[in-house]
């Protein structure tokens, strides 16, 4: 094994060099063996130690064999190497912590044992209290000999490969009962309202019920990505949900949904169908330039094809149409693949939402964004000294300007450019937009608690998700206790093709009716804030009977595994 050139005087040895030379002495001195030898806390830090340590004992190391191995060892400590070695160690460290922790409760409960038996002596043992004091002093340190495991002996056993895999397992466990240890991430946090709003169908079903049977039913590695677990009860293609009931049931929850969310047909001007109609026969033709055909696309070529006069709104629709259509086809002309995320949502599904939603009545931001609900529950009841959470990433927020609470009532997420990505990512991030749009009901819920209960549960929320050519639109709303209702209220698919660009008329009609029912979700949520803030109305002459019609029932927000199968901060 390696030896120093130098000789160190113990009592004044510093630390690095107490790092190199456990180095030298070390016969397998990898990133994972190093943390475990100086107990880090910051991974960065702890990696420049390592290198540094390495470099230091390699300069020193005299046996050659020894020097060829620490060679070795610096080629292979590559910066994935070290990273997966500290995910493995912060592992082992809260595994550590927690045997540490019922040691020394252990040795507490047995020191106070101890001193309340020394009180009960009484008289008589006072008179034989230097004999007994020894006695028991001796006694004393041969059982705390026996109870205390040193912080050596935790470390050997975090050390042994065996141990090691079981860690990774997750099934390792401390030392009462056996009991699998999993640390999460949250509190459990109740709803400051204590009453339950069950959902019951015609048959007798308690959806509720079967929705909380079936989580005890679902993996922990698995939990984060199943919606059943956020307390959402997936109405569109769930598979695996739509097994738990039966036919009627599955119908009736549906056909409940789909009358209660879904967006307001709104009235839009027969100009559009004119201009559309005109787009159409020229993208027909086999004229190459289809892009300039339609930016000259005038309200006065309109009238003239349709033989009718247009007023001046008809003609500020036809100009808005005109930039949105002839922007759309220039960045279709210039797509190239691949395509990155953020390129293609700001060329197309972005670009869209900005152009056919109103301003002045919609803060629209996009980008890598946060949710500002999602931060707010994940940050609630969190100590003010740790590092503040961030939301729930999103790509698209919709802030209603004119709402009391500034209510988030429309999130978008994309999925991926072009190429479409695989199926598993799409899904993913249909749960992070899903769990998104519960943190905003989950927020407004919170803030108006003593608003009527049948108000604040018909309030809902909007979401846009979108992969490839694919644009769905989701509602979401709380219909009772645990259960967060989620479906497809629209879907469609954007035009590919120069040739197809009169597809963007459903677009058009689409986000004229998302507009219209942003504007009645206003409405909605200024009306219930309203209806809280004027609870104080009857703070002397309240009924207790009807407390529980108060602050409606969201219930208990399920909290973030730690363990998980995929990088996923609930996060």
């Amino acid at each position: 094994m390696g030896k120093s050139k130098s000789s160190r005087n113990i009592k004044k040895i510093t630390l690095q060099e107490r790092h190199v030379d456990w180095m030298l002495a070390c016969p397998d001195p990898t990133p994972l063996a190093f943390f475990q030898f100086i107990f880090p806390s910051h991974r960065v830090n702890a990696s420049k130690k390592y290198k540094k340590a390495l470099d230091l004992a390699f300069k020193e190391a005299v046996d050659e064999d020894f020097r060829n191995k620490i060679e070795e060892m610096k080629k292979s400590a590559n910066e994935a190497r070290i990273l997966e070695d500290w995910e493995t160690w912060m592992q082992q460290k809260t595994a550590i912590l927690v045997r540490r922790g019922v040691r020394n409760t252990n040795l507490s409960l047995h020191e106070e044992i101890n001193t309340l038996s020394l009180n009960k002596e009484g008289s008589s043992a006072k008179n034989m209290k230097s004999d007994s004091d020894s006695d028991t002093s001796e006694h004393l340190e041969e059982e705390d000999q026996e109870e205390e495991e040193s912080a050596d002996e935790i470390d050997k056993f975090f050390m042994n490969k065996g141990n090691n895999e079981k860690i990774r397992n997750d099934i390792t466990s401390n030392d009462i009962g056996n009991i699998n240890f999993v640390e999460r991430i949250e509190e459990s946090k109740l709803m400051s309202s204590t009453c339950q709003r069950p959902w019951v169908l015609r048959s007798g079903t308690n959806v509720g019920d079967k929705l909380a049977s079936y989580v005890k039913t679902i993996p922990e590695t698995q939990k984060c990505l199943n919606l059943a677990y956020w307390n959402i009860l997936d109405l569109t293609e769930n598979t695996q949900i739509k097994s738990l009931f039966s036919t009627n049931d599955w119908e009736e929850m549906v056909e409940s949904f789909n009358n209660e969310v879904k967006l307001i047909e709104s009235d839009f001007l027969d100009v559009v169908e004119y201009f559309f109609d005109e787009v159409e026969k020229i993208t027909k033709k086999d004229d190459k330039d289809i892009i300039n055909a339609i930016d000259g696309l005038t309200p006065e070529i309109i009238e003239t094809n349709r033989k009718v006069e247009l007023s001046d709104e008809e003609k500020n629709v036809i100009s808005i149409l005109r930039r949105a259509v002839v922007t759309y086809a220039e960045n279709l002309e210039r797509v190239d693949l691949p395509v990155s995320e953020a390129d293609f949502d700001n060329a197309f599904p972005n670009m869209l939402a900005k152009r056919f939603l109103n301003r002045e009545e919609l803060k629209m931001d996009v980008g890598e964004i946060a949710c500002w609900a999602s931060a707010y529950r994940r940050n609630e009841g969190r100590s003010v000294v740790f590092r503040a959470r961030i939301g729930q990433k999103c790509d698209f927020r919709g802030t209603l300007k004119k709402s009391i609470n500034k209510f988030e009532a429309l999130i978008g997420l994309r999925s991926g450019g072009l190429p479409e990505p695989h199926k598993k990512k799409i899904y993913e991030d249909k749960v992070d937009l899903s769990v998104a749009m519960r943190d905003i009901l989950y927020t407004f819920f919170r803030e108006n608690s003593k608003a009527p209960s049948s108000d604040i549960h018909s309030t809902f929320v909007l979401g846009i998700h979108s992969w490839g050519w694919i644009h769905d639109i989701y509602g979401m709303d709380c219909k009772a206790t645990n259960i967060l209702r989620l479906g497809c209220i629209s879907h469609s698919k954007m035009p590919n093709t120069l040739k197809t660009l009169s597809v963007l008329e459903s677009f058009y009609v689409l986000f004229t009716d998302l507009q219209t029912t942003l504007n009645t979700i206003c409405e909605h949520t200024n009306s219930v804030s309203l209806a809280h803030s004027r609870a104080h109305r009857n703070r002397k002459r309240k009924n207790p009977e009807q407390a529980g019609e108060k602050g409606g029932s969201f219930g208990n927000p399920s909290q973030s595994p730690a363990k998980k199968d995929r990088k996923y901060e609930d996060h």
